[in-house]
């Protein structure tokens, strides 16, 4: 296949790309339903199979730490695959692991299984990026910096939604069962239309920029460095972007995923709270993580320094532990569960400029789908953390602690940031980077 007709390929309408991005939305969204069934079912599991906190703990565990290694080998490679049949692929064995659940599974498998089940997840975001970067033009990728912060908050909700419902007949299994027929009619859809809407354009000789049209321009730069600097310049600051957030996003991850996980055991023990109202109760983190996505872009508008930005967040978040922490001990529940809710706000909207809005702003330079899925790795080695760790600091100390760890971590990020910022002022033209 010669160039002229690769970009004949290449270049699609505005509504394919519209479509694109609405399949990709779907695909992520459906992602989280299948990969949160487990964790939203937290408190009925442990009393249906008469487990404690750390033994539960281990599935998820074991989910994260195969994820977050996922994560940085499909951003590695994810240049080299055939997305319609890898994608579809990641949700059908993710699908049949739910099935496996659903049915009956043994508790003991289950941390086996779901750890090839974070092995498969972790296809998705680097690949989805990947496609989004090479085929949308500049318009449209905005839409889909906007459209693509929602399937995290989206999926939580459906599946935390659906749990508790399931949680009032107790029934939990049929989370599984919904997990297990949503990835299907997705995976479906996607191996019949993904094809139809790219016209069968291949990725795999692309360079990570946004289209065919710009591999000159891409071409010309690359040599220009070559004869300069080699790629020394390029690779540093990969290597510079990587190391600087992804420590922001070890830490964001470790607290709002442990959040997500621990919050209905929180509620259900500390303030008495039945298994269903405590995961109803928890839809309001989704609810006001769906709203991160939206004040991450907004705030974007006023501190166009990402490091800044995410500082900002960060102190926000401590600000509000903090809160917590004073009303932790009161009958004045509803208040805790609001201000939980804001955490998740500004957890999620760190998680946004992270694995979203950072990635697809270098899509011109790097490979977004190698910095999505190398910080998206970060991200998980905070949610691994966040699971068995967390469990084990709950038992040795109770949940207080728990909070009084999230508050000390986040105050550790902001005094970070605030610190790269004084750098920056002081020694401006050589830090203006970070």
């Amino acid at each position: 296949m010669n160039k002229k007709s690769e970009d004949k390929k290449i270049e699609l309408s505005a509504k394919s790309q519209l479509v694109l991005i609405l399949i990709c939305w779907a695909v992520y969204t459906v992602a989280y339903v299948g990969r949160y069934s487990y964790t939203a079912n937290g408190v009925p599991i442990m009393k249906f199979y008469k487990v404690n906190e750390d033994e539960f703990a281990l599935a998820t565990t074991f989910f994260f730490f195969a994820y977050g290694i996922g994560q940085i080998l499909n951003g590695l490679l994810c240049r080299r695959y055939n997305m319609r049949f890898m994608i579809f692929g990641a949700l059908t064995l993710s699908l049949v692991i739910n099935g496996a659940v659903f049915f009956g599974l043994p508790f003991i498998y289950i941390k086996y299984v779901w750890l090839v089940n974070g092995l498969c997840q972790s296809v998705f975001w680097a690949s989805l990026l990947r496609i989004l970067s090479c085929y949308l033009d500049e318009k449209r990728m905005k839409t889909a910096v906007l459209v693509m912060s929602t399937p995290v908050c989206i999926g939580t909700l459906v599946i935390y939604g659906a749990s508790a419902l399931f949680a009032l007949f107790e029934g939990f299994k049929y989370a599984f069962l919904l997990a297990f027929v949503l990835m299907g009619v997705v995976a479906l859809f996607w191996i019949i239309y993904y094809p139809r809407i790219t016209k069968n354009a291949k990725l795999e000789n692309l360079p990570p920029c946004v289209s065919e049209n710009d591999m000159k321009t891409v071409g010309e730069s690359l040599a220009t460095n070559r004869k300069t600097n080699g790629n020394k310049a390029a690779i540093t600051g990969l290597i510079g972007i990587i190391a600087l957030f992804g420590f922001y996003a070890i830490v964001d991850n470790f607290v709002k995923d442990g959040l997500t996980t621990w919050v209905p055991k929180i509620l259900n023990e500390q303030y008495k709270l039945s298994d269903s109202l405590s995961i109803i109760l928890t839809l309001v983190l989704p609810i006001f993580g769906v709203c991160g996505a939206i004040l991450a872009i907004f705030a974007n508008k006023y501190i166009k320094n990402p490091s800044d930005l995410l500082g900002v967040f960060y102190a926000l978040s401590a600000i509000t532990v903090f809160g917590i922490i004073l009303l932790f001990k009161t009958n004045l529940w509803y208040m805790v569960i609001i201000l939980f809710g804001l955490v998740s706000l500004f957890t999620n909207s760190v998680n946004n400029v992270l694995t979203n809005m950072l990635p697809l702003s270098f899509g011109k330079k790097y490979n977004a789908g190698l910095i999505a899925g190398l910080l998206n790795g970060a991200c998980y080695i905070g949610s691994t953390l966040s699971q068995y760790l967390i469990a084990v600091i709950a038992i040795a100390g109770g949940w207080s602690t728990v909070m009084d760890v999230f508050l000390y971590s986040c105050i550790a990020i902001t005094a970070f940031s605030f610190i790269l910022f004084i750098i920056r002022c002081l020694r401006k033209p050589k830090f203006k980077n970070i």
